[in-house]
């Protein structure tokens, strides 16, 4: 647990680094809309923060699935003809298992290694859409630990890899680019087929946020994931370990969803609802806003879903659309409060997230052969 909190304290530290070195430029952001939502944190502290991230996670090894990810990886033959004819391309994730071939063949058969490469890639992911649309990419990258997002790093990583490449090319869903985005989802298929998810959510995510056609599609999209979750489960080989699965502590029976997520989770888009006039005028100058909203919208929705059914469900599905909560809350932040309301609305919300961090990740363990077990 020491490595998990120190992730999350790795981020107010470089923040109080940047902030001394640029003055100038956070009293801007402070108190200025526009400048606030587009100024981008320069590279090197991006990199510097999400750094510390991806090097804890792609050292691991007895942590989640992990284990298993390692044995199929080292069960792959050192001989490129061998393994390629052995991928089997009408199994699930063939891409992804192409990846693991070419990368041991070619490049490294330590697992560690390869376990960072996937780590980077999903890393750069996420750092290129926090900082090209949060208005606070460290109040993002806090967001990402405590909520337990980077979990979905440690455990689900080939859903991640899929994950984070569609959070990568999220502009197709802004620019209504949907061959584009069509071509993209079918491909990232074939990496975890829960990518087709995605396809529904496209339009659901460009629809007015609290219209009626919204309402209508997000149901649907609730529906499809209800029916379509034992298709998921049959051709998914790794049903078990969800990204969830360190929620014991507040898990029940049949790994429902304790409605504690579902209260956190229902929050940005219920501070939307309630703001939704304050927040209108925003959707045409920034329509990452009004995406970001109707994902929130999304996922929320499935979490409550979550309650009455397995955590199966909601540990495959919420998550494509989860990551825009990282958006989106940092945008609340700034456009539904004045400077006092502000100051108390993130204080009392960083509290919040402390307290479900503990109570939700306290008891997991991180292990890696350069660290050993440390709880």
């Amino acid at each position: 647990m020491i490595i998990y909190w120190s992730m999350m304290l790795w981020v107010p530290l470089i923040y109080f680094v940047y902030s001394m070195t640029n003055k100038k430029s956070v009293d801007l952001r402070d108190n200025d809309v526009d400048v606030f939502v587009q100024t981008k944190v320069p590279l090197v502290y991006a990199i510097v923060v999400f750094g510390y991230f991806i090097f804890w996670i792609g050292m691991r090894k007895y942590v989640f699935d992990t284990t298993q990810y390692i044995f199929t990886f080292e069960s792959i033959p050192n001989n490129f003809s061998v393994a390629w004819s052995e991928i089997d391309w009408d199994s699930k994730g063939p891409f992804f298992t192409a990846y693991e071939v070419i990368f041991k063949c070619f490049i490294s058969d330590n697992y560690t290694w390869w376990l960072m490469s996937i780590a980077i890639g999903s890393g750069l992911c996420l750092i290129h859409t926090l900082r090209k649309y949060s208005t606070d990419f460290f109040y993002s990258c806090f967001l990402f630990i405590s909520l337990g997002t980077f979990i979905w790093m440690l455990n689900g990583m080939r859903q991640f890899v899929a994950v984070s490449i569609l959070f990568l090319c999220c502009d197709l869903i802004k620019d209504g680019k949907f061959i584009k985005f069509l071509m993209l989802t079918i491909f990232v298929s074939q990496i975890h087929t829960t990518a087709l998810l995605m396809i529904p959510i496209y339009f659901v995510s460009r629809g007015k946020p609290w219209s009626g056609r919204v309402f209508g599609m997000v149901t649907s999209v609730v529906l499809i994931c209800i029916f379509a979750e034992p298709f998921f489960t049959t051709v998914d080989k790794y049903t078990v370990g969800t990204a969830y699965e360190g929620e014991r502590l507040l898990v029940e029976g049949d790994d429902g969803v304790h409605p504690l997520r579902v209260l956190l989770y229902s929050m940005p888009p219920l501070i939307a609802f309630f703001n939704r006039k304050k927040l209108e005028k925003y959707y045409s100058i920034y329509p990452i806003l009004p995406i970001s909203i109707n994902m929130s919208l999304i996922c929320a929705m499935l979490y409550l879903v979550g309650m009455f059914t397995s955590g199966i469900l909601v540990g495959r599905f919420p998550i494509y659309a989860e990551l825009y909560d990282l958006i989106l809350i940092p945008f609340l932040m700034k456009l539904c409060f004045d400077d006092n309301d502000r100051l108390t609305f993130i204080s009392v919300t960083t509290i919040v997230l402390i307290i479900y961090f503990y109570l939700v990740y306290g008891e997991l363990k991180y292990h890696s052969e350069l660290t050993g077990t440390i709880t």
